[in-house]
């Protein structure tokens, strides 16, 4: 009797059946979280795209606030454009929001393609004791907009007024 058992407990294991089945079911797994590398990897630069654009929308939007301030320099939107295409700013802003096209953009140092503008509205001077009030805004995307001729029309917008304080 004893030698029965013996020989029973060295023949139980598992079969060739459940070893294959069970690196099915690990090589099913395995491939499954592999797939979401790509997914990680897409997430990952689209928050950092993002990011760049959010940067630079603020540090343009900061510019125009810097600038508008200077009273002795910047009396209306001409001078407010002048001042955010010199140094230390070096944006290109145009006369007006115009359309979204390539011909308008302007790729910066930091990779981000972008259209800037700065124009006076009209109807605010009086309820503001004569003072001028300038809509200034950037559309800024992250994407190639020389490869990518509608990355431009569809990127967001950020807009800011300011009250320009100069004297003519």
């Amino acid at each position: 009797m004893k030698k029965q058992s013996f020989l029973k407990r060295l023949r139980a294991g598992f079969s060739l059946i459940e070893v294959n089945m069970a690196i099915f079911v690990l090589a099913g797994g395995a491939l499954a979280l592999l797939g979401l590398f790509p997914l990680g990897l897409r997430e990952s630069l689209a928050a950092r795209n993002e990011m760049r654009v959010a940067a630079f929308a603020e540090r343009f939007i900061n510019a125009a606030r810097i600038a508008a301030s200077d009273t002795e320099n910047v009396a209306d939107v001409s001078d407010l454009r002048s001042a955010l295409q010199s140094s230390p700013f070096n944006f290109t802003v145009m006369d007006d929001a115009g359309d979204a096209d390539m011909e308008n953009a302007k790729k910066d140092d930091s990779g981000v393609y972008y259209r800037a503008w700065a124009f006076e509205e009209d109807g605010y001077g009086a309820e503001y004791g004569g003072k001028r009030i300038v809509q200034v805004g950037v559309q800024v995307t992250a994407e190639n907009a020389e490869q990518n001729k509608r990355a431009l029309m569809v990127a967001p917008m950020y807009v800011v007024r300011v009250i320009l304080d100069g004297q003519d």
